[in-house]
């Protein structure tokens, strides 16, 4: 009788390739997109002021001085929350076998990915019941919650095209051009930094109207980058990226244009790496950021929902 190879159970050992293979999601472009800053105090005010409107100023030729004392500027604020994740391996885990490379870098390098997408996460407004909502002060029992962008996103930057039911409705050239008008109005569509981002739903809708208004962009190492187009608009050039975050369910009918330097990732406690001492057999990891976010010129962006 021939003996087979698959006919020994016992001297088999699994085949395991043996490096790690990551999965999912590590990138977080917002975090390069926006500018950076220090606080030093749990909450955050900054001072905005605005030119004011051309206006009829016709004089006559000697006149007395008319004091005008009226102050222009006013506040934003926001909070400092803090971001934190932990991780734990016991010594005798640490003391197995190991498939490719030590257990604790590799979960030290994966976990600091993860901890870069929740400062994403939380710059978007997505830990709030809506990425409008303001900012929530934290307590001895309540960690304090961040306004996310889009709470800075002033209210006639705001362009609502959901129906009468709720529903979506199509992302057009006119709607594009009602999104960006109020930006180009007050100067901030005069910088190439100027963004559009979205999901994968209202860029289908870009590709339709677009036509061959939208260029095929590369990025310096010359392979092209399928994610970053170039719109001619009337308001001039408007570089559209699409951000996968914005196929979840809170922002998946929303686009965000804007110039993403004007906000600013201010930083209490800038992310820090630290192993906790402890009485257990154990060994633990800890990655904590406080941090809040700045939108020192709130002008510069707009956003659009109820589209698809």
């Amino acid at each position: 009788m021939a003996l087979l190879s698959y006919g020994n159970t016992v001297n088999q050992k699994p085949s395991i390739l043996d490096a790690i293979i990551l999965q999912g999601v590590y990138k977080t472009p917002f975090l390069e997109w926006m500018s950076r800053g220090s606080v030093a105090a749990p909450k955050h005010t900054w001072i905005l002021d605005r030119y004011r409107d051309a206006a009829a100023n016709a004089q006559l030729e000697i006149t007395d001085i008319d004091e005008n004392t009226t102050d222009s500027k006013y506040t934003r604020d926001n909070v400092v929350q803090i971001i934190k994740n932990d991780y734990g391996m016991s010594d005798f885990e640490m003391q197995n076998a190991k498939y490719g490379q030590q257990e604790w870098p590799y979960r030290t390098a994966k976990v600091g990915k993860e901890h870069a997408k929740d400062l994403e996460y939380a710059m978007l407004g997505l830990h709030q019941s809506s990425v409008f909502d303001p900012y929530q002060a934290g307590n001895p029992t309540t960690p304090a919650k961040m306004a996310g962008i889009f709470h800075y996103i002033e209210a006639d930057h705001r362009q609502d095209y959901a129906d009468g039911n709720g529903d979506p409705t199509d992302f057009t050239y006119d709607r594009l051009s009602e999104i960006l008008e109020p930006i180009w109005e007050k100067g901030g569509l005069e910088d190439e930094s100027f963004m559009l981002v979205c999901g994968t739903s209202i860029k289908k809708a870009i590709n339709r109207f677009a036509g061959d208004q939208y260029f095929r962009k590369v990025k310096e190492d010359k392979k092209f980058d399928p994610t970053l187009y170039e719109l001619e608009t009337d308001f001039g050039s408007v570089r559209v990226k699409l951000h996968r975050l914005f196929n979840s369910d809170k922002l998946k009918d929303k686009v965000l244009v804007g110039q993403l330097n004007e906000a600013r990732m201010m930083f209490h406690t800038p992310t820090k790496f630290s192993e906790p001492p402890t009485s257990k057999t154990a060994k633990f990891g800890r990655y904590y950021t406080a941090m809040t976010l700045e939108v020192k010129t709130p002008d510069y962006f707009a956003c659009g929902t109820g589209l698809k």
